[in-house]
């Protein structure tokens, strides 16, 4: 309430101040001498001018004096203060603002005592000028007023209230929210969701909500949801509220409906206990209910409940607010109803577009399977001398040309129903004897299944009024159905009068129908989907037919189903005709037998029992010999034929049997069957099939071993290339459409069996590359822009990086693990210069997981751009092979390989061993000239040459086959290279008494070659002439330049090459097939080698044989230099070649060496030669014997034992005298690697063993410089 006012001054003190207004006449009749100020007359005359412009100030101001801060303000001031005014003139601040002082009396104060001014925006003060505490909003400044002693007398407050601006603001930005962020809401309930999140963001207009839904109804509102209120409080608040029966105690959802107004809750503390305070600290006492509506909208979609702040007075602007959140939540639910109404619409026309192609694709099938009966044996016949349908053939088109009609009638009498043009023909009819009738013609067929019928018609007390044909239809469309899926039990047909209705019941003790089928069983196009039945065969419309012709007859049909217990179809129809449209009830046309409609529906009942037994071939007869009989079935091959048509299995095991052997089987759970417990050759099945379909099959098949890869051909009435390709990749091997001429079905089958049988003879090799690639990891990713940002990432390519999260993840965030590998980096480049990149066996090492070891994975991959049309990359499309087993086992394999070159080094050196010795003694005999047992001396020397020349083939193709061997060239002439040939054989030439012819150009015939290597080639295969060409023989050598290549051709008359073996007379270890003794030895390694040294030199071999017995010629081609002059080629005589007498070297040889014999034989050739030797057989001995004996040349072993001869030669070197010693390392290792090796530990020479008397006698002529 207002404050009371203060006492007026006495009349008689002089007025000082004028204007004003209301305030200005208050400052006047109030008697200042009762406050501290004293009598205005007494006033500093600052004071007084400083009152004098506030009061005449249309700006609200008020000012502070003194240090009390004595309180005087304008009239534009006075709705700040509410009650407090008039009270709060001449009274102190801190007395009128108590609930502020604490925020704006330091600020004041601060002032006053000489701080500088002060101002403030928007500042929230909760002021109680109205009765209750009231959130307010200000900006202001605080000014001092000097007085006349130079100091501050006051304080000008100089305000504007802003509360209203600042409120509006707040609540247009939440409202601004609700717009953004309940755009997407997909259903009402979500709309109000969304509604509910933001108002619980603005508690300070909101601390409560609550959103309701209305029913369709109109009289049921049910809760949405709410926000800021507890659990505690929702559980006492209804979740439902009916509006035709509200209580006092429910919200006034009702007459806020009718109103369209708010309807204002007082007593929310009686009504709801519990109200949290929230920000306040103090709970609402009020609530608006608001109805959501729209222009134009008879009826609420729900209701707003929503709290009003304790805080603001529920004025103008407050129940404005409340209006706009209610049109805006009406607007968001309405948007989202609609949106969810759509979907719906959506849904059910994609369910009708899914249940019309569900039947146009059943429809087809039902078609073309009697078109394909009608068209096949009609087409066989006209292609037949006759031109004549009879027999079988003739009963084919027959049935199906009735089933074809009957299925046409079907879908005309639908679409007449659709379309209401259907003409009824309503006469009384002995309703008892025609439903018996119909029914006990289904009796055989049901019979023959097993089943039993059971019909209850007892005659009824008067005629029914039923159109004949329609009532036939509803009756055998119940009972075959009923067969269909009944397998056991009985079925029954009851008839009988109830309630004024005639009721007719078909119950079976079928496979039922499971709960959820049973509201849409009577739905046009659908079916039950994985029903077991006896055949897939069916139009999905004969229920809905069987539903429209009762609903014709003013009837209804209900059904009554348990899964697994059996099914009840009940057709109710009223008696009389009171019901039926007058103009199409008849009299009485008299009886009638059944129509010729019945015999569709039985001959197709009749189709689902009876099987085909396989068709033999008429001119193949049994045969005596029973296992003669079962191999000629077996070679004619066998077929299962799957299909759920008895006319179908019939007619093409009719047409097949006549080539093949067929088993015909009605459904694909017994093809299965029968595939399984004895594989066929081939299968041909139907797609549509009862118990499982073609697919069905097809996959089972393929799932197991034994039947993965027969041939299937898969008949379908679906056709298209999509129904082609659909079916080709599930697996079958063929797909044929219905209906198929009697030649396209031969031909495809004769197709599949020329197929499969060069599948069964590549089954073998077929079936281990069918399974790595069916193991075969590949991965692909697509990365989106410069970050590579996964957009795409399948299976294998997951699979290889252990299933991580990485979609919408860049690279570097999704695999950090791959960071300092490189594959960052390429991805860049690639990404920048739209060039593809092709890695091969990559090496990447993943760490997964802390707790896990790293994993090293070897990749062959692929990084692809992908550009706009503008060219720019848009994205990378990333190939990844793994070949980690690939790369392990290249790693292995090289390890093997250098495992196999060291044991052939190995085995080079062993051999060579025993062989030095031995070869060293011989010479030595041949030397001193020794004729006693020279035949066995000669022997043995032609054997040991022949086993050194193996060694040194072995080691050769080691070399060459890993690409270690070096060509040192230089320019030479191929007449010197072919002389060195003829030298390096002319011992065997002449042991074998040969006739050498040599004819090679004397100019032009040099080129660039490492002329010893070139001598090898041309001495193999001299040497294989001599050897394979009986002794006394013809052989030549002839040379031509031809352009800018020399062709040389070594040429026999011997035994020949066969000629399946000349394409493979150049791989290792091929050799003409030898007798047991093989007389001429050899590893086949030879031609090998020589096409290996040629390929290096850039030139070609071949050989040519004109058969065994007829000579071989040998071609080698090689590029040619500009010629310089011929050299002499050495003119053979036989028998000329002789031994010369050896040089005399002086000098002093140490020999170390750990095989005795090699060591002393060693020696004494070194002494033929005219050498002083000393001999030690192992390292600290020869070191030892250096220090006594002073070589000047050291033979040193390199495998010896305790210190080997690189050691060796070491220690040699360190203590030699001035005069150098000359090291040669003797050693059976006889590699490149192995004489760099030597030379790097400071040897001079490199010798191999075997020693050659001359090699030995060249060397210390070299060593000496003798």
């Amino acid at each position: 309430m207002p404050l009371p006012l203060p006492p007026s001054r006495p009349p008689s003190e002089e007025h000082h101040f004028a204007g004003g207004g209301e305030m200005g006449a208050l400052v006047r009749s109030l008697d200042w001498s009762r406050t501290p100020l004293g009598p205005s007359r007494d006033w500093p005359v600052s004071l007084k001018t400083m009152v004098g412009v506030v009061l005449n100030n249309r700006f609200p101001m008020l000012m502070w004096w003194g240090p009390e801060m004595i309180q005087v303000y304008n009239d534009a001031y006075r709705p700040v203060l509410g009650n407090k005014h008039p009270g709060s003139l001449g009274a102190p601040g801190e007395a009128m603002w108590r609930e502020i002082w604490d925020v704006v009396g330091p600020m004041a104060r601060g002032v006053l005592e000489g701080g500088p001014a002060t101002w403030s925006e928007n500042l929230a003060l909760f002021i109680n000028s109205r009765g209750f505490t009231e959130e307010t909003f200000h900006t202001f400044s605080y000014s001092p007023i000097p007085n006349e002693q130079g100091g501050v007398g006051g304080v000008l407050v100089t305000v504007r209230e802003t509360t209203e601006e600042v409120q509006h603001d707040r609540q247009l930005r939440m409202l601004r929210d609700l717009a953004a962020r309940s755009a997407d809401a997909k259903s009402p309930d979500q709309a109000c969701r969304t509604c509910l999140e933001v108002f619980a963001d603005n508690d300070l207009d909101l601390p409560f909500t609550l959103l309701y839904l209305l029913d369709a109804n109109g009289d049921t509102a049910r809760r949405a949801g709410s926000s800021l209120l507890p659990d505690a409080v929702l559980e006492a608040l209804p979740v439902q509220q009916s509006l035709s029966a509200e209580s006092a105690a429910d919200w006034p959802f009702a007459q806020a409906a009718r109103s369209r107004e708010a309807v204002v809750v007082e007593g929310l503390a009686q009504r709801i206990g519990g109200l949290p305070g929230g920000r306040w600290n103090s709970p609402p006492a009020l609530a608006v209910v608001r109805a959501l509506t729209r222009p134009g909208q008879s009826q609420p979609s729900g209701f707003l409940v929503g709290g009003v702040s304790p805080r603001r007075l529920l004025d103008a602007n407050y129940h404005a607010f409340f209006q706009l959140t209610a049109e805006q939540v009406a607007a968001v639910v309405a948007n989202a109803r609609a949106y969810e109404e759509e979907r719906q619409r959506a849904e059910a026309l994609a369910a009708l577009d899914r249940a019309k192609t569900a039947f146009f694709s059943n429809i087809s099938h039902e078609l073309r399977t009697p078109l394909t009966l009608l068209l096949g044996p009609t087409e066989d016949a006209l292609s037949s001398p006759q031109r004549t349908l009879q027999g079988e053939s003739l009963e084919t088109v027959h049935r199906n040309a009735v089933r074809l009609r009957k299925l046409v009638n079907t879908l005309l009498d639908f679409a007449r129903i659709e379309a209401g043009r259907v003409r009824a023909a309503y006469e009384p009819t002995d309703l008892a004897s025609l439903t018996a009738g119909l029914a006990s013609a289904f009796r055989s067929a049901i019979e023959r299944a097993g089943l039993v019928l059971d019909v209850d018609c007892p005659p009824l007390p008067e005629p029914a009024w039923v159109d004949h044909e329609m009532w036939e239809k509803i009756v055998l469309n119940l009972v075959s159905n009923a067969l269909k899926f009944t397998f056991t039990g009985t079925i029954r047909v009851a008839q009988a009068w109830r309630d004024g209705h005639i009721e007719l019941c078909v119950t079976d003790t079928g496979t039922g129908i499971p709960a959820h089928e049973l509201p849409r069983l009577f739905e046009r196009f659908h079916r039950v989907h994985g029903a077991r039945a006896r055949s897939h065969e069916g139009s999905g419309i004969g229920l809905a037919l069987v539903h429209e012709l009762v609903r014709l007859h003013g009837g209804t049909l209900t059904v009554q189903s348990e899964l697994d217990q059996g099914t009840t179809f009940t057709v109710r129809i009223p008696t009389g005709f009171a019901h039926l449209p007058s103009e199409q009830v008849t009299s009485a046309r008299g009886h009638r037998p059944l129509s010729a409609g019945t015999d569709p529906y039985v001959r197709d009942a009749l189709g689902w029992l009876v099987g085909t037994p396989p068709v033999p071939d008429e001119d193949t007869g049994p045969p005596a010999d029973g296992g003669a009989s079962a191999r000629a079935l077996e070679e004619r091959g066998r077929v299962l034929l799957a299909d759920d048509n008895a006319d179908m299995r019939e007619y093409v095991s009719r047409l097949l049997g006549a080539h093949w052997t067929v088993e015909a089987v009605g459904d694909g759970e017994a093809a299965l069957e029968a595939a399984l417990a004895r594989p066929p050759d081939l299968i041909l099945s139907d797609v549509m099939m009862p118990r499982l379909d073609g697919f069905g099959l097809l996959q089972a098949l393929r799932a197991d071993e034994r039947t993965r890869t027969v041939p299937v051909i898969l008949l379908s009435a679906r056709a298209g290339e999509e129904a082609q390709e659909e079916g080709l990749s599930a697996g079958a091997d063929d797909y044929l459409v219905k209906p198929f001429s009697t030649r396209e079905l031969l031909s495809r089958v004769t197709a599949q069996f020329t197929r499969s049988r060069l599948r069964k003879l590549e089954a073998a090799h077929g079936e281990r590359l069918a399974r790595i690639f069916q193991h075969a990891p590949v991965g692909i990713a697509i990365l989106r822009g410069p970050e590579h940002v996964y957009e795409f990432a399948n299976q294998n390519y997951l699979r290889l990086i252990a299933n991580r999260d990485v979609m919408g993840k860049g690279i570097r965030d999704a695999l950090p693990d791959l960071a300092h590998q490189g594959i960052y980096e390429l991805l860049d480049t690639v990404y920048r210069t739209n060039e593809p990149y092709i890695g091969r066996s990559l090496r990447v090492v993943f760490s997964h997981s802390p707790e896990l070891a790293s994993q090293e994975i070897f990749f062959d991959f692929v990084y692809q751009p992908m550009s706009d049309p503008q060219g720019q990359v848009e994205a990378i499309i990333v190939v990844v092979f793994d070949v980690t087993e690939l790369a392990t086992a290249r790693r292995e394999a090289e390890s093997a390989n250098r495992a196999k070159d060291e044991f052939l080094a190995m085995l080079g050196h062993e051999l060579r061993n025993p062989l030095a010795p031995i070869l060293t003694a011989l010479q030595l005999m041949r030397l001193r000239g020794d004729t006693a047992a020279e035949r066995e001396r000669t022997l043995i020397e032609r054997q040991v040459t022949h086993l050194v020349r193996m060694v040194d083939d072995l080691l050769d193709v080691s070399r060459v086959t890993r690409g270690k061997v070096t060509l040192k060239r230089e320019r030479t002439s191929l007449t010197d290279v072919v002389a060195k040939a003829i030298e390096q054989t002319s011992p065997l030439i002449e042991q074998r008494q040969h006739t050498l012819e040599v004819d090679l150009p004397e100019h032009g015939t040099d080129l660039d070659a490492d002329p010893t290597r070139l001598a090898q080639v041309f001495a193999n295969l001299l040497t294989n002439a001599a050897k394979y060409t009986e002794p006394g023989s013809f052989l030549a050598v002839t040379g031509t330049r031809e352009g800018q290549e020399l062709v040389v051709s070594v040429r026999d008359t011997g035994v020949g090459i066969a000629p399946e073996m000349l394409p493979r007379v150049f791989d290792l270890f091929v050799q003409e097939h030898q007798a047991l003794d093989r007389s001429q030895g050899g590893l086949g390694l030879g031609l090998a080698i020589a096409r290996s040294l040629v390929t290096l030199h850039g030139g070609t071999i071949s050989a040519q044989s004109a058969g065994r017995g007829r000579g071989s010629t040998f071609t080698v081609r090689l590029p040619a230099l500009e010629a310089e002059a011929p050299a002499a080629l050495p003119t053979l005589q036989p028998g000329a070649r002789m031994t010369p007498a050896p040089a005399q070297v002086s000098a002093r040889v140490l020999i170390v060496d750990d095989n005795r014999d090699a060591a002393d034989v060693l020696s004494e050739s070194l002494e033929f030669l005219g050498c002083a030797t000393h001999v030690a057989y192992d390292g600290p001995s020869g070191l030892e014997a250096a220090k006594d004996f002073r070589p000047e040349i050291a033979l040193l072993d390199i495998g010896l034992p305790v210190m080997d001869g690189y050691e060796l030669a070491r220690l040699l070197r360190q203590q030699e005298e001035p005069r150098p010693l000359k090291l040669v390392a003797v050693t059976g290792y006889g590699q490149e690697s192995d004489r760099q090796r030597s030379k790097a530990a400071g040897f001079d020479a490199h010798l191999v063993k075997p020693l050659h008397f001359e090699t030995l006698e060249t060397l210390l002529k070299d060593l000496t410089g003798a």
